[in-house]
């Protein structure tokens, strides 16, 4: 029998820093608050995840890491980490988009991955589901809180199933998988949908 792998997934692109380890099959997460910045507290998470599974680094076969979309800062922590762990332990590491692991949750054929923003806005997406799981059929995009009953009734109205849902690192474990097991690791790059600056708080 083939051994089940020991992967590895980190989240930094919303306020609270989310790490998961798929540990032979065993799961083990946890979930840091945003008291102190991620860069800080995302080395220390992983760690104890490990700790907790009786794994060390060098056990570890792939690690994944939140492309986005969400904060600015939040995507490069993540990234910066997961490759910087793939490099050091010479493991692959993947970028997966948060909106693929929201519609990848999904059984409908046709699905409009959505995800709610920090700011009340939506990121949404469109899938379809074929024999290898779901794949893009149009570019990423976001709407304005007060703009998305609209844009989500205009989709329903076209047959699309809309998923909108709260995705966690136990979900982008999912899609590594089926990544992982069909060699199709995607392109290691952000999902920026918003400018740096938005993050800023008005003066």
């Amino acid at each position: 029998m083939k051994k089940r792998m020991n992967i590895l997934a980190v989240d930094a692109t919303g306020q609270a820093l989310s790490v998961a380890l798929d540990a032979g099959g065993r799961l083990f997460t946890a979930r840091r608050g945003g008291a102190r910045p991620h860069d800080e507290t995302i080395l220390p998470a992983v760690e104890g995840l490990l700790k907790r599974a009786g794994l060390s680094w060098k056990d570890l076969d792939a690690v994944a890491a939140a492309s986005g979309p969400g904060r600015f800062t939040g995507i490069r922590i993540g990234l910066s980490f997961a490759a910087a762990a793939g490099f050091q332990l010479k493991i692959p590491a993947l970028a997966l988009s948060r909106l693929e692991a929201a519609a990848d949750g999904s059984h409908a054929p046709r699905v409009l991955a959505a995800l709610t923003g920090w700011k009340g806005e939506v990121y949404h997406q469109e899938f379809r589901r074929g024999r290898a799981g779901v794949r893009e059929r149009g570019p990423a995009a976001w709407t304005p809180a007060e703009a998305w009953p609209a844009a989500r009734a205009a989709a329903e109205k076209e047959g699309l199933s809309v998923a909108l849902v709260d995705v966690g690192t136990v979900h982008l474990l999912a899609v590594a998988r089926r990544r992982l097991s069909a060699g199709k690791i995607p392109p290691f790059k952000p999902l920026y949908l918003k400018p740096a600056g938005y993050e800023k708080p008005r003066a």
